[in-house]
Parts: structure tokens; C-alpha cells; sequence
């Protein structure tokens, strides 16, 4: 029910010469308008978008760290330290097939760039026993993006978060299970 996306930040060159990658998944709100809009207004240089690699994956960002939803520091979870890859391509490479990953974001060249995912159904292809295929797009800056460009005066910050968490609420008050009800941001009480 969730957008998902990893974001990403290119390192300096190592004394090899590569440009290492770190990443983090981020469970909610992941379209352009979502975290590629909260990226680009709020972590728009190396220094901010550098911390975000800190506290592991998250559940949604906020405009400041303190307003981001990290599993480790917020939920209590064990950490998912941030992923390091020898650069971008070993780590586009490592994504191929995924398909759980809507947007990959990638902090370099002193911007925000987003790839997403693309797929093609077997429908479409010559050859029925090939499947689907899936694939990434070339990263473009966040604010060349075309969605981006339609929906970001539109936007409605945490969308998904406020959703999940209604569900949440519905099935807490229909009764669904014995103990607690764990939602994304929180808990609800089982009503009784």
C-alpha cells in the first residue's frame, strides 16, 4: 500500500578512485512529489542530505530529522544500518529485478536526481515466456521530473502515513486481532 523508494548518496572519491553509494529504504510517499519533494526542499545540500544516511532505513521523512520516522531510532527496531555499494552502477546493477522499489534517489552532483521504475508486461513483448520485464530509468534531477513538475503544488505531506494509519483505526474498532495493532507511526488500541 506504500510508495516505496531507497534514497542514495554518492561519497567523494576513495583513494581507488570509486565514488561510493550509501543507501536507505523509505517505506511511504516515495513519488516525486513525496520524498523527491521533501528531499529537494528540505536536504537540498551535502551537508543535510548526509545525516539522513544516520539512523538506518525509515518509515517516511519530515522536513527535518527530527520529523522522520527511522525504524531503529523511532519504532525501536534493531538498525538497517545504511547499505554501501563500490558506486552507483554496482548498486543500480544490485537493483536489477527488483520490484518492490517504485524511485531510487541519489544525491550528486550538488542535487537530487530520481530513477524509477518501469514495467513492461509479457502482454507487450513477442515472446509470451519472457515475462514481464522491469527496469530502472536514467536518473534526471528530481525537479525535472515530469511528475514532480504536475503534482508538487499538490502535494499532501505524509499522505500514505495517514492512510495506513486509518486502516489501522478501522480494523482496531472492528476488532481484528487480540493484542495491539502496530501501524506505521504509532499504535491504536484495540477498541473493545
Amino acid at each position: 500500500m506504500s510508495t516505496r523508494s531507497n534514497i542514495a548518496i554518492e561519497l567523494p572519491k576513495d583513494k581507488d578512485g570509486n565514488k561510493k553509494v550509501k543507501v536507505i529504504y523509505v517505506h511511504s510517499d516515495g513519488y516525486p512529489y513525496g520524498v523527491g519533494k521533501c528531499l529537494v526542499d528540505n536536504y537540498n545540500n551535502r551537508q543535510l542530505a548526509s545525516r539522513l544516511f544516520n539512523h538506518g532505513d525509515a518509515s517516511y521523512l519530515g522536513d527535518t530529522l527530527d520529523e522522520c520516522s527511522f525504524y531503529s531510532r523511532d519504532w525501536k527496531r534493531a538498525e538497517d544500518p545504511a547499505r554501501t555499494y563500490r558506486d552507483e552502477w554496482m548498486y543500480m546493477y544490485n537493483m536489477k529485478g527488483e520490484n518492490m522499489i517504485e524511485y531510487i534517489y541519489i544525491y550528486k552532483d550538488n542535487r537530487w536526481h530520481v530513477s524509477t521504475s518501469k514495467y513492461v508486461p509479457e502482454s507487450s513483448l513477442k515472446n509470451p515466456y519472457d515475462g514481464g520485464i522491469s527496469y530502472w530509468t536514467k536518473f534526471e534531477p528530481v525537479i525535472m521530473n515530469k511528475e514532480y513538475i504536475k503534482y508538487k503544488d499538490k502535494h499532501e505531506k505524509h499522505a500514505e502515513v495517514k492512510m495506513i494509519s486509518q486502516i489501522g483505526n478501522l480494523l482496531s474498532k472492528a476488532g481484528f486481532g487480540e493484542d495491539n495493532i502496530e501501524v506505521q507511526g504509532g499504535k491504536a488500541k484495540k477498541s473493545n
